[in-house]
């Protein structure tokens, strides 16, 4: 019986160990992923060299990790005889924002997507902006908003209120123009962003240029937090208002630097 108890242990730390072994693969199974393949440097690639077809290979990425910025390999030709914009290693992959797209703005386009160029009251992040880049677009707009009269023979007073909201929260960029010749104002050049979107959402945009003033924000790529329109929630006066309920108000002390009293 002494010698059968080995025996025994050893048996089930084999089987223990089969099962580990089963469950890790079968985890690894569950784990993988839909791969895709995207454009990748055959070779190191240097600032300004024109893109060669021997220069570039499919390479394998998980689906979710994919970005607007990836070049699938199935399009690969649209960055053929382009120029680099930056440096590229070997085997790095390549994307949009890596390419100068001299050739038809028609290549970056997705299926059912229309370019539509997009001017900003405020360029500030516009000159940082390069095509794969995804932006949301925000809108100052008027709004009249009617008050009844507590009178009732009265008519009601109407009154005109600025509201802010989110118009579009994410936007592919697929190109920056240079601003050359285009002004608001005397001295301020305003630079036009070309943007991809569904032919309805592009008419919109085009009539928000002539109705509100627009401002960009920049998102982190691939973020797919916040993609709600209504996520955003609208700023207008009783914002303000609501604000400064409960703070006490500041007094400015005699002296710079010394604490009012």
């Amino acid at each position: 019986m002494k010698n059968s108890i080995p025996l025994i242990i050893a048996v089930l730390l084999g089987l223990a160990a089969v099962f580990v072994v089963s469950q890790m693969m079968k985890s690894k199974s569950e784990m993988k992923q839909d791969m895709v393949e995207v454009v990748a440097a055959t070779r190191d690639l240097a600032m300004k060299e024109e893109i060669q077809d021997s220069y570039i290979c499919g390479k394998a990425i998980p689906m979710s990790a994919l970005s607007p910025r990836h070049i699938l390999l199935s399009n690969a030709n649209i960055i053929l005889g382009q120029s680099m914009l930056r440096k590229v290693a070997k085997n790095d992959v390549i994307l949009l924002n890596d390419v100068g797209m001299s050739k038809s703005m028609s290549l970056l386009l997705g299926a059912g997507e229309w370019a539509v160029p997009v001017s900003f009251s405020d360029n500030g992040i516009t000159q940082f902006l390069q095509p794969g880049d995804e932006i949301a677009i925000l809108g100052t707009f008027s709004v009249k908003k009617t008050i009844p009269s507590k009178d009732l023979s009265a008519e009601p007073t109407v009154v005109e209120e600025r509201a802010t909201s989110v118009i579009f929260p994410s936007v592919r960029v697929l190109d920056i123009g240079s601003g050359d010749g285009i002004s608001r104002e005397e001295g301020v050049n305003v630079r036009a962003v070309i943007v991809a979107l569904p032919p309805q959402q592009a008419a919109t945009l085009i009539a928000a240029q002539r109705v509100a003033e627009l401002y960009p924000a920049l998102r982190k790529l691939d973020d797919t937090s916040s993609l709600n329109r209504l996520d955003g929630g609208v700023v207008d006066d009783s914002t303000f208002l609501d604000l400064r309920k409960g703070l006490t108000p500041v007094k400015v002390p005699e002296i710079v630097g010394k604490s009012a009293k």
